[in-house]
């Protein structure tokens, strides 16, 4: 590694940490800023951080316009905080890179679709009864709960309390926890998914509420694979109804 190079990974390491103390997440940035260091590394580039640097960094990967200003303002933020190490630092602007504005709007289903959209789920797998009911349930809290996906497959057995009708959000937002109150149908759906998976699963292999097919927590890339089938899949069918 280059003497430079090693500078730089010393100098990301301590703004990641220091973001994270802050509050912040910051797991896609330090991805972003671990990967700056690493391409440093490979073309053997020397001090000081150079604007030109960042943008050939910003422009090696293949990604969507959106991703190069993400990423390049990731390195504007941590060139503010080069600078006070190395004075030679070049600052970067801020509109180095165009913005698209081309996002799709968002698809707001109707309950007639939900609800065409929940039974398809129940019947994507007839051989394995507990994937199909794990999905609607699943999508059910989405839709009545407003969680984020990420922050339902990361609910244990624990922080749903099914006597009350709350749920314990952990680390979300800027590691914040939180209390998401559900209605009494979206409780009785709860409580009938864990007969059924209690019932498949007597023993769990851990704590999570949500468990795959396998019996092991459902992940966020697992749930992204069922729901993103090809166009003869029922959920598509049943949500472009």
């Amino acid at each position: 590694m280059t003497a430079f190079a090693r500078f730089l990974g010393e100098k990301a390491e301590r703004y990641i940490e220091l973001r994270h103390s802050l509050g912040s997440a910051f797991s896609k940035q330090a991805g972003t800023l671990r990967a700056f260091v690493r391409y440093v590394e490979r073309a053997q580039l020397d001090a000081p951080a150079t604007r030109t640097m960042a943008l050939d960094f910003a422009l090696s990967f293949g990604a969507a316009a959106n991703s190069r200003v993400t990423r390049h303002g990731v390195l504007r933020q941590f060139y503010e905080c080069l600078a006070v190490y190395d004075v030679r630092t070049e600052a970067l602007e801020r509109r180095a890179f165009p913005r698209s504005r081309a996002i799709t709007p968002p698809r707001i289903l109707t309950d007639a679709e939900l609800a065409s959209l929940i039974d398809a789920c129940a019947r994507i797998s007839p051989s394995t009864p507990l994937r199909g009911r794990t999905m609607a349930t699943l999508i059910g809290l989405l839709a009545s709960s407003g969680l984020r996906s990420g922050e339902v497959v990361r609910l244990d057995r624990s922080d749903v309390d099914l006597a009350n009708g709350v749920l314990l959000v952990r680390k979300t937002k800027f590691r914040k926890d939180r209390l998401v109150p559900v209605h009494t149908t979206t409780q009785t759906a709860l409580r009938q998914y864990v007969r059924e998976r209690d019932a498949a699963f007597p023993t769990p292999k851990d704590q999570a509420f949500f468990l795959s097919s396998r019996g092991n927590r459902l992940s966020a890339t697992g749930l992204q694979t069922v729901l993103l089938r090809p166009a003869s899949s029922p959920i598509l069918m049943a949500a472009s109804r």
